[in-house]
C-alpha cells in the first residue's frame, strides 16, 4: 500500500469512530426505558389490540385461543414450508 492509502483507510476509520461517537447519545435507550423494556407486562394490563381484519382482540382472548389451539408440532425431519419471497430492487 502506498502512503496515501494508508492515510485514507485511517482517516476514513476515525471518521467512523467520530461520528458513532456523536451519534450514540441520541441512539441509546436511557436505563429507565430498559428497565421498562426488560420488565414483561401482565395481560390484564395491556390495551387490546387491532388485528386488522380479525378485529379488536384483547391480550387475554390470545392466550386462550392459542391454548384451546395450539400449533401443530412439525414432523421428524420436516422443514418449514415458509414462503421465501425477494423483494428487492
Amino acid at each position: 500500500m502506498d502512503r496515501t492509502s494508508l492515510i485514507f483507510c485511517v482517516m476514513s476509520l476515525v471518521a467512523s469512530l467520530v461520528i458513532s461517537a456523536i451519534a450514540y447519545p441520541f441512539a441509546a435507550l436511557s436505563p429507565d426505558a430498559m428497565t421498562a423494556w426488560r420488565t414483561p407486562a401482565e395481560a390484564e394490563s395491556m390495551e387490546a389490540l387491532d388485528l386488522g381484519d380479525f378485529g379488536v382482540v384483547s391480550p387475554t382472548e390470545l392466550v386462550d385461543y392459542y391454548m384451546e389451539n395450539p400449533p401443530a408440532p412439525p414432523a421428524a425431519g420436516a422443514v418449514s414450508e415458509r414462503e421465501v419471497r425477494f423483494q428487492g430492487c
